[in-house]
């Protein structure tokens, strides 16, 4: 692997570059992003990430996921242009990322909790018991008329981003997957007190948490909610961060998330669920789904090629295999440097675990 200099020095060059850049932009005073939980997020990563960023002035985010990158991109100056096609992750580049100046105000706050007469009880009625109770499902859906009655896209989408991550928040693992519920029960022996939590307790904090966060970094940033190989042959970015949903991961974004895309996306629409967990058949079409990963990857470089400079993430246990993928890259970039860091998971095993960031030109 390239890359002489130890991950301590990287991590304090990184960290004193964030902070200079912060500085000549008069961003000492910008809130943190939101702790994210999310599958895949670089947030133990970003300042390893940001480290070797090279000298550039707009960043294409293709696959913004939780926006923690695209976010951090913009807290050192950069415009940024994010994208992703799920709706529910597209809404916090939308939030924090292409949103400089709007925030919800007092009364605003207030009127996300007042009783709706107009409400609907969609949730009520297909999800009470699935991943919440009753109650729970009740104050989402009073919750979602809310949120739609708010008059700007930036505090809808600010709003929105708070219920993302409560419901992520209250999810075991946070992904919504069967049986769930019993994680609450005192008998269970895996019972966590906090997903007991007042779901509106949790959501006024990551209301508060999102609307804090939000920053004016003096740039026309742009958050989209597109297949990135539509994106691709329009936007113009000096350099372009790649972090696509690789094999071999056990993400699966549409599976894993599919109920706060039905919040943010499909609310109402849907009516015939399946199994258990009442999935439902997605209109999204999966570009990056294992049978065709490998084609998919080589489009995406080969639609890439009028931007100067890739910097590509990779986890050493993704598919294609390093040596596979490495081939993939040189057959339309030079890779200047693979620069590695150890880290581990939250829980789980993490023996070996290495993400991988490939520096192209």
């Amino acid at each position: 692997m390239a890359g002489c200099l130890s991950i301590q020095t990287l991590l304090v060059i990184g960290q004193n570059e964030i902070m200079a850049q912060e500085s000549s932009a008069q961003l000492r005073s910008v809130a943190s992003m939101p702790s994210t939980q999310y599958l895949g997020s670089k947030q133990k990563l970003i300042g390893w990430i940001l480290s070797h960023i090279p000298e550039c002035n707009s960043v294409l985010d293709a696959f913004s996921g939780s926006a923690v990158v695209a976010y951090n991109l913009k807290r050192i100056g950069k415009r940024v242009i994010a994208n992703d096609y799920l709706t529910s992750s597209y809404l916090f580049a939308k939030a924090l990322v292409e949103n400089n100046t709007v925030r919800l105000k007092g009364d605003e706050i207030t009127s996300l909790f007042r009783k709706n007469p107009g409400k609907d009880d969609y949730l009520e009625r297909h999800f009470a018991g699935v991943f919440y109770t009753n109650a729970e499902c009740y104050f989402l859906d009073n919750l979602h008329s809310n949120i739609l009655e708010l008059s700007d896209e930036y505090k809808r989408s600010i709003a929105f981003s708070a219920a993302v991550r409560t419901c992520i928040q209250k999810m075991p693992g946070g992904k919504f997957r069967a049986n769930l519920l019993k994680y609450r029960e005192k008998s269970f022996k895996h019972y966590r007190p906090k997903y007991t939590k007042s779901i509106e307790d949790t959501f006024r904090r990551f209301l508060q948490a999102y609307n804090d966060a939000v920053f004016d970094n003096g740039k026309q940033n742009e958050a989209h909610n597109e297949n990135i190989f539509d994106l691709l042959g329009v936007v113009n970015a000096d350099l372009a961060y790649f972090d696509p949903p690789y094999g071999g991961t056990g993400f699966d974004y549409q599976r894993d998330y599919f109920f706060v895309e039905l919040y943010t996306r499909d609310y109402g629409k849907i009516e015939k669920f399946n199994g258990v967990t009442k999935t439902y058949e997605s209109s999204l079409q999966d570009e990056f789904k294992r049978s065709t990963l490998n084609r998919s990857l080589k489009r995406l470089f080969e639609s890439s090629s009028r931007i100067p400079i890739w910097i590509i993430s990779y986890n050493n246990r993704s598919l294609p295999k390093l040596e596979e993928f490495k081939d993939l890259i040189e057959q339309f970039r030079h890779i200047e440097a693979v620069h590695s860091h150890k880290y581990s998971y939250k829980s789980g095993n993490s023996a070996g675990l290495e993400e991988l960031l490939f520096i192209c030109k």
